[in-house]
């Protein structure tokens, strides 16, 4: 025991500390802090709904605010005019393609394919990125799985796009 210290206390809190010592000691910056110079404190999200898949643009919508708020602890805003930075998306398409179907016909492995186009303005900053990610996805043979699963899928590569985006931003606010 030193100065009212156990030894086994001590031994736990050296590895925490060395991390911390060569995190800090090594520029290490946080991605939140990269995209903090973008982005600003606040931003505002519009996805413009396709005729043909509205549902999943209000999907897309919402995984975007989710991330903002969540990843980078920035506000989203609903007045344009309040906000310091805006992501807007054009553009959204979701495909799917059969990769594998059981003896009946049902397909139980299928492939969705997500093309995402994202204007990002920020502060003093303004880029157009067009993402592309796909996902496998099994499915059990009953529809409300199937549109359970769907749904999940989709959401899952709005998030793996949003993942994209964020290292190229993060990029791009390296440089700047």
């Amino acid at each position: 025991m030193v100065a009212g210290v156990k030894y086994s206390s001590l031994k736990r809190v050296t590895p925490f500390l060395v991390v911390l010592l060569l995190l800090s000691a090594c520029g290490y910056r946080p991605v939140k802090q990269y995209t903090k110079n973008i982005f600003g404190n606040s931003v505002y999200v519009k996805v413009h709904l396709s005729q043909v898949e509205p549902q999943n643009g209000v999907f897309l919508k919402d995984e975007i605010i989710k991330t903002v708020q969540e990843r980078f602890d920035i506000k989203v805003v609903k007045d344009k005019n309040l906000a310091e930075s805006t992501i807007f998306v054009p553009y959204y398409h979701f495909s799917y393609s059969s990769l594998s179907t059981d003896e009946n016909g049902y397909v139980t492995r299928y492939r969705i394919s997500t093309k995402i186009t994202f204007n990002v303005i920020g502060k003093n900053f303004n880029t157009i990125k067009k993402i592309r990610v796909s996902e496998d996805v099994g499915v059990k043979a009953t529809s409300l799985t199937s549109s359970i699963a769907r749904e999940i899928a989709i959401r899952y590569s709005i998030r793996k796009a949003m993942d994209k985006l964020i290292a190229s931003l993060a990029l791009e606010g390296i440089k700047r």
